[in-house]
């Protein structure tokens, strides 16, 4: 089948798009092409039918997520022996499921902008925040590279996402990009153009101008309190964790760079998610088989009682749910007497690496990549942590992807948000820099600072406004020492939440029903032009 000029090149710009809004994120970092990156799709489906936008949008999606998602391939490559051209296959599975919200946000806001005819730069953003906002919690929650995430370093822009949550910043990128493509090519109405452009300059404008004033504003609040910590960042190589041959060393690791941290005075030493390579039990409850580790728990324990120091560390812990024996990914505040103050189980686990879901469809053809101990179990419920007055909000992995997760922890009293984590699994890849970018991001929605520790980096401190500090090098190991303050100041979005994004959905889902049962009737004229287009685009596809 002869494929003409013009479905290449349609095919061509929809790729280019997707690629281009995949280098506005880290590490490639070139925010500017996410402000523009919609533009050449937009293009592409400009007369085409409705199937073809979709087919073209998907096609747009499928290519953002797999430059944004190659880091799997890495992954699976490095550590397990599936060979590069089948780790392809996941990743393109991946990346052809996450393209799916893509392709229903892009294709819905055409629908309903054609159908009710409504300008795409009211459509569009509002199909997109409400899209994105689906894509984090069903079916899977997957908010992976939140397209607001792409601005984080742009601190005076992002700002007013303590309002609207990251889905605003999202909105008003695809706003731009919207309003660049009806000033450029939508040439017949130049009300539309003119009142497009208005928009989103004052937005624009009201956005800096806000963020501005809220970087400085928030910098001059006086601290509530304060606390001295070290980042302990092991960088123990994922080839050898979990090998009871090594476990001795890695311990040794981070019992040196702890005591070489406290006589420098610190409040509290963090270690990374995992670092405890062994199954600690709070109660010295260890079943037969691992009645060895408990000598590596007393040994954590007399560590933190003989520094003075408060310890934070992640290890992995036997517990059951519903009658059913397995493991949470845990973490654990020692206090400085030697004692378990308190403990955090992860909520929000890795599907297809902490747990298989829907495991009677995918259980059989599923390999989990994550050496440890079987399924994990979730844990049910936030734990704050206190160290020095601080009220610590606890974060494993990357639970600080999850907007609404973090929010949550922050709503029920946290002061200082703390993400260990063990990034080492992405190698040099994109996805460490990624993931600190979305955290910088919490930190923006909640401004609350953030203590990101990591096993292979990037570790840092990262400051109520998004700004990072502090930060490590990645396969580095390093120990950092801050003096970290915190702030009593709250934001909209802490409060409500994602009510900016549920808004969003209830307009799209309205708008969408009402374009679906009640489409605006094309003048005669307006219907002849459409009609023309329409077999044009036929026949130069054919």
């Amino acid at each position: 089948m002869r494929i003409s000029a013009n479905t290449l090149t349609r095919a061509t710009l929809a790729i280019v798009s997707g690629f281009a809004i995949a280098l506005a994120f880290p590490k490639f970092d070139l925010s500017p092409l996410g402000w523009v990156g919609f533009v050449p799709l937009f293009y592409a489906f400009e007369g085409e039918s409705m199937k073809r936008v979709l087919g073209w949008s998907y096609l747009a999606g499928v290519a953002c997520y797999s430059a944004s998602l190659y880091w799997v391939v890495i992954t699976l490559t490095t550590f397990t022996e599936v060979r590069f051209v089948l780790a392809m296959l996941p990743m393109l599975a991946l990346a052809a499921v996450v393209a799916i919200y893509f392709a229903i946000a892009v294709w819905a806001g055409e629908f309903i902008a054609r159908r009710i005819r409504i300008p795409i730069v009211v459509t569009m953003p509002i199909a997109w925040a409400a899209v994105e906002w689906v894509r984090s919690f069903f079916p899977l929650g997957f908010p992976w590279n939140l397209l607001g995430e792409s601005a984080w370093q742009n601190l005076d822009l992002i700002q007013f996402a303590e309002f609207t949550g990251t889905y605003g910043v999202s909105a008003l990128i695809v706003l731009f990009n919207a309003t660049v493509f009806v000033v450029l090519f939508r040439r017949d109405n130049r009300r539309v153009q003119i009142a497009s452009l208005s928009a989103v300059t004052l937005l624009m404008v009201a956005a800096l101008a806000f963020g501005s004033y809220r970087v400085r504003q928030v910098d001059s609040v006086p601290a509530a309190g304060k606390f001295r910590a070290a980042m302990v960042q092991g960088n123990i190589p994922q080839t050898l964790k979990w090998n009871p041959d090594y476990l001795n060393q890695s311990f040794k690791v981070y019992v040196d760079e702890t005591v070489d941290a406290s006589r420098q005075g610190v409040d509290v030493v963090i270690w990374p998610e995992a670092a405890a390579e062994f199954l600690f039990q709070p109660d010295d409850n260890y079943p037969p088989q691992f009645a060895a580790e408990a000598q590596y728990r007393d040994a954590t324990l007399k560590l933190a009682k003989a520094t003075g120091d408060a310890l934070l560390f992640g290890a992995p812990a036997l517990g059951s749910e519903d009658g059913h024996p397995g493991f949470f990914n845990r973490a654990y505040l020692v206090s400085p007497d030697g004692k378990v103050a308190a403990h955090y189980d992860k909520m929000q686990l890795v599907p297809f690496g902490e747990y298989v879901p829907m495991r009677t469809l995918f259980g059989f053809f599923v390999e989990r990549i994550v050496h440890g101990f079987g399924d994990m179990l979730p844990g049910r419920e936030q734990t704050l942590f206190d160290v020095k007055g601080a009220k610590l909000g606890i974060l494993i992995c990357y639970e600080s992807i999850f907007p609404d997760l973090t929010r949550r922890a922050v709503n029920g009293g946290a002061d200082v948000l703390v993400n260990i984590t063990n990034d080492a699994w992405y190698g040099m890849s994109s996805a460490p820099y990624q993931l600190l970018a979305m955290a910088a991001m919490r930190s923006v929605e909640t401004k609350v600072p953030m203590i990101r520790v990591a096993n292979t980096g990037i570790s840092a401190i990262i400051l109520p406004t998004g700004r990072v500090t502090a930060s490590t090098p990645l396969f580095k190991r390093d120990t950092e020492i801050e003096d970290l303050s915190w702030r009593p100041v709250r934001t909209v979005y802490t409060i409500v939440g994602d009510l900016f994004a549920e808004i969003c959905f209830v307009f799209f889902a309205a708008g969408f029903v009402w374009a679906w049962r009640w489409p605006r009737r094309l003048k005669p004229l307006e219907a002849h032009v459409q009609e023309i287009l329409s077999r044009n685009g036929k026949r130069a596809a054919g």
